[in-house]
Parts: structure tokens; sequence; C-alpha cells
């Protein structure tokens, strides 16, 4: 096995079949913390592969009244979604993460034992975690295998305890059987940090949205949606968040070059904070009048909008910290329509500078953006995408996660 499994995407590596992954396994999984979206889609399909697996959806009270969450979730109810797959949602005291652990985790352990308690014939478990505090879960359950999925550098979450959360992390890679890194930078990081860990570190970037995937490349922009059908082309877009970790001078500058063009933005705007500079730059770029903010649209709409684009725009700042660490979903979401993308030239953006244009500088941008439009927006690589994005479902990568976490405990967990 080589020193350090990393599975960046090229036209040379274009991931393997469902069939040459492995088959069912006899475990029961745990998934800490299973609340954002690639979470749940990276280890949901293992229930298909004979794992009976259990989705723990955690969160604070606060974050539960933000988000409006509705009354039986404060039950911590859980739900059978099939046979072999349930979800829990708990919702817990706040600090009990971050300040709290030893105490804030015995709930999700008591949730844990009944699961295991009403399912027949027990199985070896597995623990698979998402932040480094759930060690002290770790320590309450003793699983017989600990999976961590990486998807940020989480010192910046809480600022005030980086150094604390970086010894964490690093003693939780050192212990876990498997760590997955959803960017190449951050497995990078944790092999130089903890060495004698590079054997069982790899990195998995997101997959791809099976549903997304049409069933020939796409070579032209899919008509659009109805809210959007009215725009002048080209149509170029963006989905995700509207925050800081945009750079919206570039978004202002692309919305000027194209003035008889849309700028389509999906998603969240952001709370009003006049102060910021990036937030009086977002105001700036999106009063201009081909800019259009249409609001968050759901996962199953997603597609359809990236499909009609004549562009898939990924205008992040280079120098924001967590686009440097970061593994964009947009990536493998605009990938799966096989429509082209511009993209700056974030580390792990970089890694497909095969597959798509990543460009340096905002007039590299805007020229990228103008060259294919003038092919009719077609940058000739959508075949490519096309066959890219068949190989790297998320049904796809949950299997190919599944054989290294095999390979690393050598059989604990057969048939």
């Amino acid at each position: 096995m080589p020193s350090y499994q990393a599975e960046a995407p090229s036209l040379h590596h274009v991931p393997p079949a469902v069939s040459a992954e492995p088959g069912a396994v006899a475990m029961d999984l745990v998934v800490a913390d299973a609340s954002w979206t690639w979470t749940e889609r990276l280890f949901s399909p293992l229930a298909d592969l004979g794992v009976r697996v259990l989705l723990i959806k955690a969160c604070d009270w606060r974050n539960a009244l933000q988000q409006n969450r509705p009354a039986r979730d404060w039950l911590c109810p859980r739900r059978q979604v099939s046979e072999t797959l349930w979800e829990q949602t708990i919702v817990l005291p706040p600090g009990w993460m971050k300040s709290y652990p030893r105490i804030g985790m015995l709930p999700i352990s008591w949730a844990v034992r009944d699961w295991r308690r009403e399912l027949p014939a027990p199985r070896p478990l597995a623990l698979a975690v998402s932040y480094p505090h759930y060690l002290y879960l770790r320590d309450l359950l003793q699983p017989e295998a600990l999976v961590y999925y990486n998807m940020d550098d989480y010192s910046f979450y809480w600022r005030s305890r980086r150094l604390a959360i970086r010894r964490l992390e690093r003693r939780l890679v050192e212990e876990a059987d498997l760590s997955i890194f959803c960017a190449k930078i951050r497995a990078d990081e944790l092999c130089k940090a903890v060495p004698k860990a590079k054997d069982r570190v790899v990195h998995l970037p997101h997959g791809a949205p099976a549903a997304a995937i049409s069933p020939a490349p796409q070579h032209q922009p899919a008509p659009p949606p109805p809210d959007i059908a009215h725009l002048p082309r080209p149509l170029l877009g963006f989905v995700g968040s509207l925050e800081d970790r945009i750079d919206w001078t570039l978004v202002e500058h692309v919305a000027r070059e194209f003035p008889g063009g849309s700028i389509v933005l999906i998603g969240q705007p952001p709370a009003p904070c006049p102060r910021a500079t990036w937030y009086r730059e977002y105001e700036r770029a999106t009063a201009l009048p081909n800019v259009h903010c249409i609001g968050w649209k759901g996962q199953a709409e997603i597609g359809a909008y990236n499909a009609s684009f004549d562009v898939c725009l990924i205008p992040y700042a280079v120098d924001h910290p967590f686009n440097r660490v970061a593994c964009p979903t947009k990536v493998m979401d605009y990938m799966a329509t096989s429509r082209p993308v511009v993209t700056t030239a974030l580390p792990e953006c970089v890694l497909y500078s095969d597959l798509f244009e990543v460009v340096e500088t905002p007039a590299a941008f805007v020229e990228a953006i103008r060259k294919v439009v003038a092919q009719g927006s077609d940058d000739g690589r959508a075949t490519l995408r096309w066959e890219f994005a068949r190989g790297a479902t998320w049904e796809r990568t949950s299997a190919r996660m599944l054989r290294h976490l095999q390979e690393q405990t050598r059989g604990r967990f057969a048939v």
C-alpha cells in the first residue's frame, strides 16, 4: 500500500466502476456528525453495501432555534430510512462540543447504545467522526474502528482555541484507522504533521450527484428554469452562499465586461454588515443591472440551473483562508452537468485544470469566459467532464472510501 493514498482527479485517473468495489460488509457504522449534506451523501450509500448506518445529526439549542427546527427534533427522534439506514437528530446545550465535550458526548453515546440494543445480531462497530472533538465520543463507545472525515481547517472555526484544536486533530489522525480529507492540501498538511499516520491518510474529493448527470455529454446549455428564462445570454452562473469567500470585485468586473449577458447568483444572501469591505463590494456588484440574485434553491433544483449556464463560475478569493483549504462542492456539481467551468486558482481547483479553466488574474478570468462563449458555449471538454463525473458519483466515492477502510482494518468487518 502506498505511503500516501492520493485520489486527486486527473484525465489519467478515471475513478473505477462500482463493480470493482467491495460488496456487502458486516458492520454497524455511526456517523457523527452527519448534519452536513456532503457527509450524509458520503456515508449513506454504505447502507446499500450491507453496512447498518446511523446518521447522527447533532446541533446546539442556538442553532436549532436559528434553523427553525421542528418541535419533534427537540425530542431527539430516531427515524429508520431503510432496512439498513437510520438517522437521529440530537439537540444539545451550547458548548457541548468545544467547551464541555466529555459531558456533551454522553447523550450521543446513549443514543448509539439504544440503537445498537434494538439491532438483531451484534456486529463490530465503526465510528466516523467529522470534528476532532468527537474523540471524546470514541472514548465512550470504544468502537472497533475509527474514521476521521475532514472538510475544513477547524482551527478557523474557533480561533480562541486554535492550538488546542490542532493538537486534538493531530491526535485524532494518529489514532484513527482511516483519515479522509476532501481537500488535498489538508491531507498533505496532516501527513507532514503526523508522519506515522501517512499510510492511513486518503485524499477523497466530494462526489458528483448522480441525479444531475445527463444521459450524454451536454455540449450546449440546457433550457433555463422559468425564473431565469427571460434573462439574456450568456448566462454566467454561480451556486453557493453569497459571502466573504467570494471575490466580489471579480464578480463586478465580469458583470461590466459582459453587459449584454447575465450574472446569475444562486445562494443565501448575507446578513447586512455595512462596515465590512467585502460587504460593500458585494452591494456594489449586485447593484449592477445584469447581476441577478435569485435566492437559494434546493439540492434537487440546482442541477437544472447549472445545466442551463453557458459558463459555471467559481469566483472565490484565493487569499481567503477557508478557500485555501476547501474542496468546493460546486466543482462536482458543475461537472455533473458537463458544462464549462471557469475558476480562480484555488489549490483544490488546480487539480482539475485538465477538465476546466483555472486562471490567476481577473483579466484571465474574463478572457476564459469570453473564449468559451465565442465557441458557442462549448469548450470542447464536455465529454471529459461527463465521463469523470460518471466515475465519481457519491455512491462510487462512498464505495472507494469503504475499500480504504477495509484495507486499513484488515478484515475486521468480514461479511
